[in-house]
């Protein structure tokens, strides 16, 4: 098939759960899969403890061209008095423990040399107390001055009665802020709030950005999704003027059909929350070996993202960094973890990994214990961060990333080949999509078919040797993806496969 190769590293030969084979690293400008990075736990380049951009800028090598994926996703990195950051306080800086604005611009230099595009989180439902447009309008609306130019007491919503999701300032004011007390919402219809988001978006463009990640898109007015939508539309805009290119992601936490219309915006992906997490649709039809459920509810929900964008493509992601991580969804079932990483990766849309999670990285709780070091190396400490403030989750992973590629059955070298297999196949995320109805509930089977290619995405999500009930005479196996012990055994003969437990297969017309 015809591939739009971005990039292209030296063969790799992976010894994986299956026999050996060579990986090559593609990379194609609309299937690429996404990296999320939480700087400060990732890698430490000047070993005091935190983790930096330039951290980042070391581990180039082993995101590109060992693990595969082809864009990063950087939560907040600009000044920010908390350790999560998306409470911003300027907007045109990084901040200071992750490093410099010429620290940055290196970073997306050496990633562009790659090939690898970088998107960054956009956080403009709120700001920091401690930023400066908040003190100016607090000490003016005190003052009776609100009237002066630049008093930046329309950036905000105030109030001199209580109201929901608004707190006490002082004065006999209240201020809107819907997350924390230290997170005071903007005002999204001041027609100067917006002029300043424009100057932000193309300040970060023009540094050499891809895209952006939009946090809490549907509390820009708090749940009214017709005017969330008006903003992210106006948003899309803006962004795309400047780089019509740019991919934009939003954070729409909640059900499918709610998502759907938020893709009337037009905004490039929206992550799909009713997939993800330890009590979403990927991990519960595992668990109840339900794999057809799965495929008529990705199905089904493909239908909508394209009835309500054409062009918009869905985001697929297993965890983040408001979830407990993956590691322990499934935990001492290595095939089951690694069923999870083959139908997330192999869905259509745009595959994100929560750094860490290609390890079976732990954390569950607070936020903090969400966030805990990247293990680079059980043995050598070189790099590890401390953990976050407030983290109190005893990690239990045993091997870091040195010992797990060195260990063919790791979960690490899965997601090498996992990713791999998403990079070479764009088919499965650009062409259209549609659920194979089958006798058997357990397997997951979607055909994705161009004009001129066809392939099909088959998972057995039991314990269970499976006969299909359909007839493949006109397909072969194109990649047989070991996800457990016996999955090698799995065959195509006289149009009849024979799947074993917990296996992947992609089929191409013969």
């Amino acid at each position: 098939m015809k591939k739009l190769l971005l990039g292209f590293a030296v063969l790799v030969l992976l010894a994986s759960c299956t026999s050996p084979t060579k990986i090559t690293t593609v990379h194609s400008t609309k299937n690429l899969a996404y990296y999320e990075i939480f700087v400060s736990s990732f890698y430490d380049s000047d070993a005091n403890g935190s983790g930096d951009l330039n951290g980042i800028t070391e581990k180039l090598d082993y995101l590109y061209s060992t693990l595969g994926v082809g864009g990063i996703w950087l939560m907040p990195i600009m000044p920010s008095p908390s350790y999560h950051k998306y409470d911003v306080v300027d907007y045109y800086n990084i901040d200071s423990s992750y490093g410099s604005l010429a620290d940055f611009e290196n970073l997306v230099s050496k990633a562009a040399e790659l090939k690898m595009e970088i998107i960054i989180d956009l956080v403009v439902n709120h700001t920091s107390i401690q930023n400066p447009w908040f003190i100016s309008a607090r000490d003016h609306l005190f003052a009776g001055t609100c009237g002066q130019a630049e008093s930046y007491c329309d950036y905000y919503n105030f109030s001199t009665v209580p109201k929901a999701g608004y707190r006490v300032l002082g004065n006999g004011f209240y201020y809107e802020s819907l997350f924390s007390a230290d997170m005071p919402d903007l005002n999204l219809d001041t027609p100067a709030v917006r002029d300043e988001i424009s100057k932000i978006v193309k300040f970060w463009l023009v540094k050499g950005v891809k895209g952006f990640r939009l946090d809490a898109v549907t509390s820009y007015y708090n749940g009214n999704t017709t005017k969330n939508v008006e903003f992210l539309s106006w948003l899309k805009q803006t962004v795309k003027a400047t780089s019509p290119n740019a991919y934009i992601v939003g954070e729409a936490w909640t059900d499918s059909v709610t998502i759907s219309d938020y893709y009337k915006s037009g905004i490039d992906s929206f992550f799909d929350f009713p997939s993800a997490k330890e009590d979403g649709q990927i991990v519960n039809n595992i668990r109840y070996q339900t794999g057809q459920a799965f495929a008529s509810f990705t199905a089904a929900n493909l239908a909508r993202i394209k009835a309500a964008s054409p062009e918009s493509i869905n985001a697929i992601f297993l965890s983040n960094h408001d979830n407990a991580r993956s590691g322990a969804y499934f935990s001492g079932q290595i095939e089951k973890q690694k069923l999870m990483a083959s139908v997330y990766m192999l869905m259509p849309g745009r595959s994100f990994i929560y750094y860490g999670e290609e390890i079976g990285l732990k954390g569950s709780g607070v936020d903090p214990n969400k966030r805990l070091p990247m293990i680079w190396d059980s043995k050598d400490n070189t790099g590890l961060t401390t953990a976050p403030i407030g983290a109190t989750y005893v990690q239990k992973l045993d091997q870091g990333v040195k010992q797990q590629l060195a260990d063919k059955n790791s979960l690490l070298n899965h997601y090498r080949r996992i990713i791999s297999i998403k990079n070479n196949y764009d088919l499965i995320t650009m062409a259209d999509s549609e659920l194979i109805k089958l006798s058997n509930p357990e397997i997951y089977a979607m055909r994705h078919k161009s004009s001129t290619e066809e392939l099909i995405v088959l998972h057995n999500f039991s314990d269970k040797i499976i006969n299909i009930d359909y007839d493949f005479s006109a397909y072969k196996i194109l990649e047989k993806i070991n996800n457990s012990d016996t999955s090698s055994k799995t065959k195509l003969s006289n149009g009849v496969i024979t799947i074993y437990p917990y296996t992947s297969l992609v089929l191409g017309l013969k």
